[in-house]
């Protein structure tokens, strides 16, 4: 008996097709809207065009379907039928369906909606935001879900802090303790200095300049570059170079990046780097340096001429002016000899990118 009942078809068993929501109803509520949707006429879509494009201008398909009486995806299907952009696509913003606020697209909270300057990307027209497209570049981070991040080591924070200031996300600056991989040396804990926010608006501009998703491999020397070639270069030696006192380096896992780099040092110099690939000590994984010697002076002095329109690393600057300014070159080669202005390779490593 009770195995016939489970296979007898009833109103209620059919419900569930017939009008799926969330909480069954009543019968006489369930008979209703049976009523309501096979009786009733449907609502026709009156708006003309003009009415629906200046509609659209300041109000969402959700509010324009409450004000007409129809659904949001009919209004969606007449708007893009006569070609008509949404809210989000005039304005970069969205509402929010909860009490009908503006918040700006692709922000993940209303303190950054209001806070970001997520266009400031979209045209590089200054040293300053070359630079900073070099430092993301070579050091910075786009996810998938367009998060942006750049971390440095603790010594380096005010990098990170300066970044935020001028994103406009200081409520996102957060500061880790991270224990290194060691793969190649002993492990180590390192203190990093972190921000990290999302904004669809600056992952799309970062995009165009060749920093995008999984670029580790990938990267290419952004269009700003032969801009704004100091600026750029000092951001990258800024976010993954080194200044050392008689040699100085670029660091990439992209070799196309790295020849890009060194043509791009060619035209602006007329000089080359030495170019060589080592093991990196934490990952294990290959990586592309560009190494400039006591010879290539002029090349850290072309870069450098920009620091003042840059809000570039102390710590590097002062190296420079300390070892690369103030010592001549009689004092390095009575220092450490030879070394100092032939490129000398690491042991072991040639120049070729085979290794």
């Amino acid at each position: 008996m009770d195995s016939k009942k489970r296979h007898t078809i009833t109103p209620k068993a059919l419900y569930p097709l017939v009008l799926p929501v969330q909480v069954r109803p009543g019968r006489l509520e369930y008979i209703l809207n049976l009523l309501f949707l096979t009786v009733m006429p449907k609502i026709k879509f009156q708006l003309t065009p003009a009415e629906l494009e200046e509609l659209a201008s300041h109000k969402s398909d959700h509010e324009i379907g409450e004000l007409t009486g129809v659904r949001h995806g009919t209004v969606r299907y007449h708007r893009i039928k006569n070609n008509i952009p949404s809210f989000t696509q005039q304005t970069g913003n969205m509402k929010m369906r909860s009490d009908g606020t503006t918040q700006r697209r692709g922000t993940h909270s209303k303190e950054s909606s209001d806070s970001l300057v997520v266009d400031y990307f979209d045209t590089i027209d200054s040293p300053e935001k070359a630079y900073w497209i070099g430092v993301l570049a070579t050091d910075g981070c786009v996810s998938e879900n367009s998060r942006i991040s750049l971390s440095q080591t603790i010594n380096d924070a005010v990098l990170v802090e300066r970044f935020a200031a001028t994103m406009g996300a200081q409520q996102f600056l957060t500061t880790k303790v991270i224990q290194s991989s060691g793969l190649l040396s002993k492990s180590k804990q390192s203190t990093m200095r972190i921000c990290r926010f999302t904004s669809k608006k600056v992952a799309l501009s970062l995009g165009k300049q060749s920093i995008t998703h999984r670029k580790t491999h990938t990267l290419e020397v952004s269009e700003c570059a032969y801009v704004f070639p100091e600026a750029y270069l000092l951001g990258c030696l800024d976010g993954d170079g080194s200044v050392g006192k008689i040699n100085f380096h670029f660091s990439s896992a992209s070799e196309k990046w790295i020849d890009q780099a060194n043509n791009l040092i060619h035209v602006m110099t007329g000089e080359k780097l030495q170019k060589y690939r080592r093991v990196s000590r934490d990952t294990g994984r290959g990586v592309f340096v560009l190494q400039g010697v006591r010879n290539n002076v002029g090349v850290l002095k072309r870069i450098y001429s920009v620091a003042s329109e840059c809000p570039c690393l102390n710590r590097k600057l002062s190296r420079f002016e300390t070892y690369w300014l103030l010592k001549t070159a009689s004092y390095w080669k009575d220092k450490v000899g030879s070394r100092a202005f032939v490129d000398p390779l690491p042991s072991g490593l040639d120049s070729g990118s085979t290794r």
